[in-house]
């Protein structure tokens, strides 16, 4: 299947599939690239297309796709900002920084624990309970936050 197609089904954005492979028959890792030409800096909020270096390749666990575990393998550019000549990694918006796991994986994850057992879940994605533990207690945190500060715009 050509690439291309792949990186429309895997949808997400600034990405593109290179390659794919079949680790077994219940597992798929895409090879993916980011698309962008600059990264911000962090520290400066410099836009920085200098690319210094690339980080160790890392699988991110994305939603499974005709039935098997999905991973994307990824090499994190590492960019040299010219003007306050910080070495950063870029910041990839579907994932969240040093994460395992897509944002959209980790949401999957949230959702089927409202309706499910932390053990339930673990099991069904074949994933640590402390994984899983942890991708809930995040979310809720991050969901009690944001109802709060909702709370707090309405009340003003």
């Amino acid at each position: 299947m050509p690439e291309f197609y792949l990186t429309d089904l895997l949808n997400l954005s600034n990405l593109e599939v290179i390659g794919y492979e079949t680790a077994d028959e219940e597992t798929v890792i895409f090879e993916v690239k980011p698309t962008l030409k600059v990264a911000m800096c962090p520290e400066c909020k410099t836009p920085s297309s200098q690319v210094h270096d690339y980080d160790d390749a890392r699988l991110v666990r994305d939603l499974s796709m005709s039935g098997r575990k999905s991973y994307l393998r990824i090499r994190a550019r590492r960019f040299e900002c010219k003007q306050c000549q910080h070495a950063f990694t870029e910041r990839l918006e579907w994932s969240a920084f040093d994460s395992s796991y897509t944002k959209r994986f980790e949401e999957h994850v949230f959702m089927l624990c409202q309706k499910n057992t932390v053990q339930d879940v673990s099991q069904l994605l074949e994933l640590g309970y402390e994984a899983v533990e942890g991708i809930f207690k995040r979310h809720a945190k991050k969901r009690h936050r944001q109802a709060r500060r909702k709370l707090s715009e309405l009340s003003t």
